[in-house]
This record gives C-alpha cells, structure tokens and sequence, in this order.
C-alpha cells in the first residue's frame, strides 16, 4: 500500500533538520561513542519520533494556514493518525532491540509527552507556560539526556558540569520556541490554543528570545569552563554571530511592521539557525573525536636490595689491590651524584663467602659468564615488571580493555621473551598485541611512547600497557677503564609500567595528552655510547665525550623542530649522569631547579637506562598544580648512536 504524498508531508521530515543540532552536540560531548547505535539513534529519534510528532500533531490541529516546515499544509487524513502510530511503534521496536533498553524506555517517555502536547484530551499545548515548560524541558535537556543514551548506551552522570548542559539546552529551546510561533497566533486561537508567544506580543517575544538565549550562553559557558575548555565555548560564538545578525535584524522589521512576523522570516530564522548550530557542533564533534592519546598512568618498582653508593663503591673498589685504581673509583664515584642504588644481587654489602652470583672470592675472578647473568635476568624481570604493574590503579579492572602490550629492556634476552612472560603472569587476552623495543639503550621508553602514541591515535580504543625493565647492575664488570668505571657506578636496576590511552583517565592533577615526538642520531658520536655483548655479559661504552654532544646538539634539534625551551615548564630529562644533566641546562640556559626531579631521580636511584626518563616524568606528574593546566612538558632521553629522543606532553 502506497502512502498518499500528502501524508508524507504533514510528517514534515525537513523539520528534523531544525532539530538536528542537540543531538550533534550530545554526539560531539559523549565521553564513549557506540558507532552504530549513534546512528541508529539518530535515524531514529530524527526520521521517526520527530516526524511522527509532527505528523500526529498536524492531524489534531488540521491546521489551514502556515504551520513549521509548511506554507501551505494540506488537510489531513485518518491514514496520517495510523502511519504515526506506526512510526512510533518502530522506533520503540529498533530502540530497544538494535540500541539499548534504556534508550528505548527515553524514547516512549519522549513519545509520551509529545502526544500529551497535541491530544485533544490533555491538550498541554493549551496552556500557555505548561505548554512551554513541556517542549522546552523535553525537546531540550531531555533529548540531550536521551541522546547521550543512545549514543554511548548508558545514561548520562548528572555531575554540575552536566547539570550545566542540560540547562543550555533547555534554554536553547526556550528561546527558539517562541519565535517559533510569533506567525501562527490567528491559526493557533483557530485552534482554541494561546501560545506563550501570544502572551508576550511580537516585541515580547523577541525581548524573551534574548533573554532566553543570554542564559542558554551563560550555562554553556558554566559548562565548558567546567570542562577547562573555555575556549569552546568562544569559539561557538562564532558560528551563533550570524543568528545573533539575523536575529536583530528581524527584530528591527518587526517592530516597524508587524507583518514582518510571517512564516518566510520565520523558516529563514530556522535555517540559519539550523545551518549555524549543525555546522558548529559537527566542528565540535571533528575536534573532540581527532584521535589523540593520553598518559593515563605511571608507576615504578624497584628491587628489594637498597645499597648506599658507598657500599657500591667499596664493593667495586674491593675487587683489586691497585691503590691508584681504588682512588680513581672513589673520585669517580663522589661526582656521579648518586647516593643509593637498587639492584637483584644481594651480594654488594656480603663478604665473599655469602656470595650468591659472583664468585666467592674477593677479586671476583673468575667472573660470572653470559649464561649466568641471563638466567638471573630471567628470573627476575618479569617479577620486577610485575610489581610495577600491580601498582596501576584498578589494573584488574582496566586489565581486559588492554589491546596492545609493549616491552622494553636492553639488559636481557630470552624466548620466549619478556612480553609472553608477562601475558601469561598477568592473564592477558591472548589476542592482545605485542611488540618489543629491544637494545635500544637509555631512550627506548620514549621510543615505546612514541609507538603506544601511534596506536591510540589510529585506534580510538586502544588501551597500550608499556613495561621498561632493567636490570643494569648484573652486568657488573671487573674492569676498570673508564667505561667499566662509569658504568659501574652509575647504573642501578628498576622497572616502569605506563598506560597509553585515546581517552583521558588517570589520577594525575591533570590529564596529560601526548603532542609530539622528534628524534636525532649524531653520528659523530656513533663510537662513544655502545652496548655490546660478550663472553662475560653486556659491555657498556660509554666515554666522557657524551656530554659534549648532547650539550652542543640539544639547543640546534629544538632549534630545528620550531621548539623553544621558554615555551615549557616542566622537564623531564633523563638522568644519564650528573655531567649531562649539568651541560644539558647550561646549554639550554635553564634554571636547575627545573630540572630538579631529574637530580632527585639520579641521587635516589642512579642511571637504571630506559625506565629512567619515566621516573622522572612520574615525579614531575606527581608535582602538578591547578595552576599547570595548559602547561606543556619536555621530555629527553639519550642512547646508543648517539640518538636523542624528545616527547612533548601538555597538561590538560
């Protein structure tokens, strides 16, 4: 069976598109978007509900002159009644169904006050304020409530911040209802119905218009504040100026000629109104749905085996009878910074007797070989790892949302590796996806962010878990050239455990969003920081020229890349030894007191290679004021190559 074309036009279809825009602005605020139930719910709400509405209100009111949508409507017929019963019943039916229960209870709720407004036997729209009170709280905070329902599938916190929106949108609507029926007063007291804009009067109407409007701004801007997103809410002016344009343009016509107030002036204030509103929440929803990532959570662990760095030292000076030697360690050792350390062998503060890895005798020989030093790792990295990730808040609840897994150490190797160690031991999905930042030295925890940051952006439901485990101290070597010094009194053992999200979490002051990374080899420094293996463990290079060029190279990369140190407040720099730290400020002009958790991490810590840079980025979080939002943080780490690599994150 055909329906007649005249029915079809009393659904007034177009109108949706007048309504359209609350939906657009629950759409672009929702915190989760179910795809297709977003679309469905718009289909929905906006080619059955609303239309239906329409289509049931034209057949009790039979209007004869101008009605919204339509200059001319033609006279209805009772197939109009049973198709808008139909349509309802539909979209009741697809709610509940194909989107969710509660969506669907919103929508029969919404179906319910609307026929309570057109029915002849309650007739809401008679009274003047209970009519208006009706549409306004329902086409406006309770349509926004319901979108959110069906958009993201539960129901929408009533927080202040929310509260704040609801009330936007009620008065958005108390302030374009009027004006919606400034042209229809003679056809509305045909139908024995006096509308609030009759009460006002045409001059009345526009003056209540405003004010309505002022206060659907004031509550907008209530809301976005709240939200720490102020320049929103700016930026919304701009599309509403052309409104405001129109608006008083309008006005002015009217109140020189009452016959101003007709239905073509009336449909161009929609359109523009509709045009404007579409077009700057589809804006909104562009920017809040761009693909961005969050550091949503930091947590560090360290072993149980605390050593003070003169007992480090004392160790390492032990091990031979050469009294320059000894001296050349102690001086060494006074300028690392360094006052403790942590590491898996107990054996730094026993006598040779007690010793469990090296040999137990007090010049260490012979020393322990690759295999050993890897079965200790072994055993102890993915316990390590471990107890840094237990430390994440609510782990076991945000454990099954885990879709990527990224490990990093450069102290060990075995395989199965690291990363299938720690899916079997924290019972991850098996489908969850792995990757491995291996032998990359000191920087590979930014190298890891930079790849978690990838993910999240190209998948918005990404949630990536980042382990950096070291375990730099059972590499220990009885040597005593200036590589074996340094390393051997600079480097401890230490983990991390960080998520990388595309939606902002985390029990920082402030959420901190991921901007940027850049990266640089020096290649004229390709010989002076290395990390070999040999028969006897991995062996550190590491020359006293590092320095140098990462103080002659830091301030022409930033230079290169746009970036000035001015611009950020907060850095987090890794801790590659005391000389660094010193000729990477100087060299950037900076205040030592910003890069004072960097100081810290080295004195309590030493250098523990890639987790290194998170501890300090953890203490730099941990330091966060209200007043740090909008700030923007540095971050630098320095490895084998020589390669520097930087993040850029901001609070906000």
């Amino acid at each position: 069976m055909l329906i007649h074309g005249d029915t079809i036009r009393l659904l007034r279809i177009p109108f949706s598109f007048f309504l359209l825009p609350l939906f657009l602005f629950a759409y672009s605020q929702a915190e989760t978007v179910v795809h297709h139930q977003a679309l469905l719910s718009l289909l929905v709400i906006h080619l059955l509900v609303y239309p239906a509405s329409n289509g049931y209100n034209s057949y009790i009111d039979k209007d004869e002159e101008s009605v919204g949508g339509l200059e001319k409507p033609p006279l209805p017929t009772s197939e109009l009644f049973y198709i808008t019963i139909l349509m309802d019943i539909a979209a009741i039916l697809i709610a509940f169904f194909f989107i969710n229960a509660f969506f669907a209870g919103c929508l029969l709720l919404y179906i319910a006050a609307s026929r309570a407004y057109s029915s002849p036997s309650i007739r809401l729209k008679k009274y003047p304020i209970g009519g208006f009170l009706t549409v306004v709280f329902f086409q406006g905070a309770f349509t926004y409530y319901m979108s959110i329902a069906g958009i993201s599938g539960q129901a929408l916190e009533l927080t202040q911040a929310n509260c704040f929106v609801l009330l936007g949108c009620s008065f958005q609507i108390a302030g374009a209802y009027p004006l919606t029926q400034i042209y229809q007063h003679q056809q509305d007291l045909k139908n024995r119905v006096i509308t609030l804009s009759y009460k006002l009067g045409y001059t009345g109407t526009f003056a209540f218009t405003a004010v309505m409007f002022l206060l659907c701004n004031l509550f907008y801007y209530l809301y976005f504040t709240a939200l720490e997103l102020g320049m929103i809410f700016f930026m919304i002016q701009v599309f509403f100026a052309p409104i405001v344009i129109y608006f008083a343009t309008w006005f002015y016509k009217v109140k020189k000629d009452h016959s101003e107030a007709n239905f073509r002036n009336t449909m161009r204030m929609n359109w523009i109104a509709a045009i404007c509103m579409n077009s700057c929440f589809i804006v909104l929803i562009i920017i809040n749905r761009i693909p961005l990532s969050y550091l949503s959570a930091i947590e560090t662990a360290v072993p149980d085996h605390r050593y003070s760095q003169e007992t480090l030292t004392s160790f390492y000076s032990g091990s031979t009878d050469d009294l320059t030697t000894q001296r050349k360690i102690r001086i060494v050792a006074g300028k690392t910074g360094i006052e403790t350390r942590y590491s898996v062998i107990s054996d730094f503060d026993k006598e040779p007797a007690e010793f469990k890895f090296f040999n137990k005798t007090r010049d260490l020989l012979p020393e322990p070989g690759l295999s050993q030093r890897m079965q200790l790792y072994q055993q102890h990295a993915t316990k390590l790892s471990r107890k840094a990730i237990d430390k994440i808040k609510d782990f076991e609840a945000i454990k099954p949302n885990i879709t990527h897994l990224i490990t990093v150490t450069c102290t060990g190797l075995f395989a199965p590796g690291l990363d299938v160690e720690l899916m079997r031991e924290l019972d991850l999905n098996p489908s969850v996806q792995r990757s491995s930042v291996n032998f990359m030295g000191c920087n590979a925890a930014i190298i890891a962010l930079k790849n978690a940051d990838a993910i999240c952006k190209s998948n918005p439901a990404a949630t990536v878990l980042v382990v950096c485990t070291e375990l730099c101290t059972i590499h220990f070597q009885r040597q005593y050239n200036e590589d074996y010094l340094l390393s051997n009194l600079l480097f401890g053992d230490g983990a991390v455990a960080a998520l990388v999200t595309s939606q902002p979490s985390g029990d920082f002051a402030h959420q901190v969003k991921i901007e940027s990374f850049n990266s640089m080899i020096l290649h004229n420094g390709y010989s002076d920081m290395a990390w070999q293996l040999s028969e006897t463990g991995f062996i550190m290079k590491l020359t006293s020229y590092v320095p140098d060029l990462i103080s002659k190279n830091i301030k022409p990369m930033l230079q290169a890349i746009g970036l000035k140190a001015d611009d950020y407040k907060h850095w987090a720099v890794h801790p590659g030894g005391k000389r660094i730290v010193d000729d990477f400020a100087l060299a950037l002009d900076l205040d030592k007191c910003l890069l004072a958790p960097t100081y810290q991490v080295l004195k309590d810590y030493g250098n523990m290679s890639s987790p290194t840079v998170l501890f300090v980025l953890k203490a730099v979080l941990e330091k966060a004021k209200p007043e740090h939002q909008g700030d923007r943080i540095f971050g630098a780490a320095f490895g084998p190559g020589l390669s520097i690599e930087t993040m850029q994150l901001r609070y906000v």
